[in-house]
């Protein structure tokens, strides 16, 4: 009678240590599974992290671009009023010239004019103090 106990207890010792180890690998697969999960987790954010950084940063550059874009603008713009204040006061001064030019070209035939009239009176007062 006394192998009996030995039995049963060899036996509840068994049993006991495979239902240890089955409960010990439920548990490590479940812990498992939840770190595979958390895992997933933790990548899933750090991609939606890095793709708001991302959208982020191609937000600024666009910004950016845009800013560098208007003030490339604005400098050609000035640049061009510049020539065209340029270009304006120089036909101003052409035409000034050109008025002017035509005032001594008008001054020149009159005092050609005056001359050829002094000329011819000259003429005629030679001519009649010869006649005295």
């Amino acid at each position: 009678m006394d192998i009996i106990p030995i039995i049963i207890g060899a036996a509840a010792l068994i049993v006991g240590i495979i239902l240890g180890k089955l409960i010990f690998a439920k548990n490590t697969q479940q812990k498992i599974q939840e770190a595979e999960i958390q895992a997933q987790k933790i990548i899933s954010d750090g991609q939606l992290r890095a793709e708001t950084f991302k959208k982020e940063k191609e937000l600024e550059a666009k910004e950016k671009f845009v800013q560098l874009r208007a003030d490339h603008e604005r400098d050609v713009l000035q640049r061009t009023q510049k020539i065209s204040e340029g270009e304006s006061r120089i036909k101003q001064k052409e035409q000034s010239l050109n008025a002017k030019e035509g005032n001594l070209e008008k001054q020149l035939k009159e005092n050609e004019t005056i001359k050829e009239n002094l000329n011819r009176q000259i003429e005629v007062v030679n001519i009649k103090r010869t006649e005295l």
